[in-house]
């Protein structure tokens, strides 16, 4: 930790959960990935949701092996890739030197501890990644990424979001939500266990004190959300 930062500020090098700094792990990521998603389909559709031109200024946050940032770099876009993987990092900027993308940038930072100045991106999308931070840690985040997009910018936020029925017990649906994934479901038993995933009130309450307004908030399967926001 620098010794310009606090002492009471998290730590979000810190590995929480499965630890993406071994590059064993990076190496597996992609293959278990399509087990439960078709990435290159869901970014397709964020491409065409967020409907930017070529050129636009976009900002990855928790990229892991990238394939959002090679698309919307393939596709015409400034790409800024971060994560607090040094070892994810690595690999995306192999990948964008092996494609040729001269337009796509990766650097090892965060959601808390990015540098970049107010103001600099038209787009943020971060998927799976939120998660790795506490709630009060999330609202300091988000006004971050409020911070670096440009007035009127978007946000695409995917991430684990409980949401509990009427006459449910909070219990019973972190077990639905367990038991909806069973090719992975250590990981995902761990992912409850250890990690930092809220509810949904909770993450539409924070979106909105960050800053945003929420244009969609859908669900494409068990305790997913994705939220399209745009900066007020």
């Amino acid at each position: 930790m620098s010794r310009n930062q606090p002492d009471w500020l998290w730590d979000e090098m810190r590995q929480v959960g499965t630890d993406y700094a071994d590059v064993a792990e990076v190496a597996a990521y992609d293959a278990r990935m399509a087990q439960v998603r078709d990435v290159d389909r869901e970014n397709a559709g964020i491409l065409r949701l967020l409907g930017l031109p070529k050129g636009a200024d976009v900002l990855e946050i928790g990229c892991g092996t990238g394939r959002f940032a090679l698309a919307a770099a393939r596709a015409g876009m400034r790409t800024t890739a971060i994560d607090v993987s040094g070892a994810m990092v690595d690999y995306v900027r192999a990948r964008a030197e092996q494609d040729g993308l001269a337009g796509l940038s990766a650097h090892r930072c965060g959601f808390l501890t990015m540098p970049f100045a107010d103001g600099s991106f038209d787009a943020v999308v971060s998927g799976l990644a939120l998660h790795h931070l506490s709630d009060a840690w999330k609202l300091v985040a988000l006004r971050n990424v409020a911070r670096v997009l440009r007035p009127g910018g978007q946000l695409l936020l995917k991430d684990v979001v409980f949401s509990v029925a009427d006459g449910e017990e909070p219990e019973q649906a972190l077990e639905r939500f367990v038991e909806a994934f069973p090719k992975m479901r250590t990981e995902v038993a761990r992912h409850v266990a250890r990690e930092f995933s809220t509810f949904s009130w909770i993450m539409e309450g924070l979106l909105q004190r960050a800053g945003f307004a929420i244009l969609s908030a859908v669900s494409p399967g068990e305790a997913i959300m994705v939220y399209h926001g745009r900066r007020r």
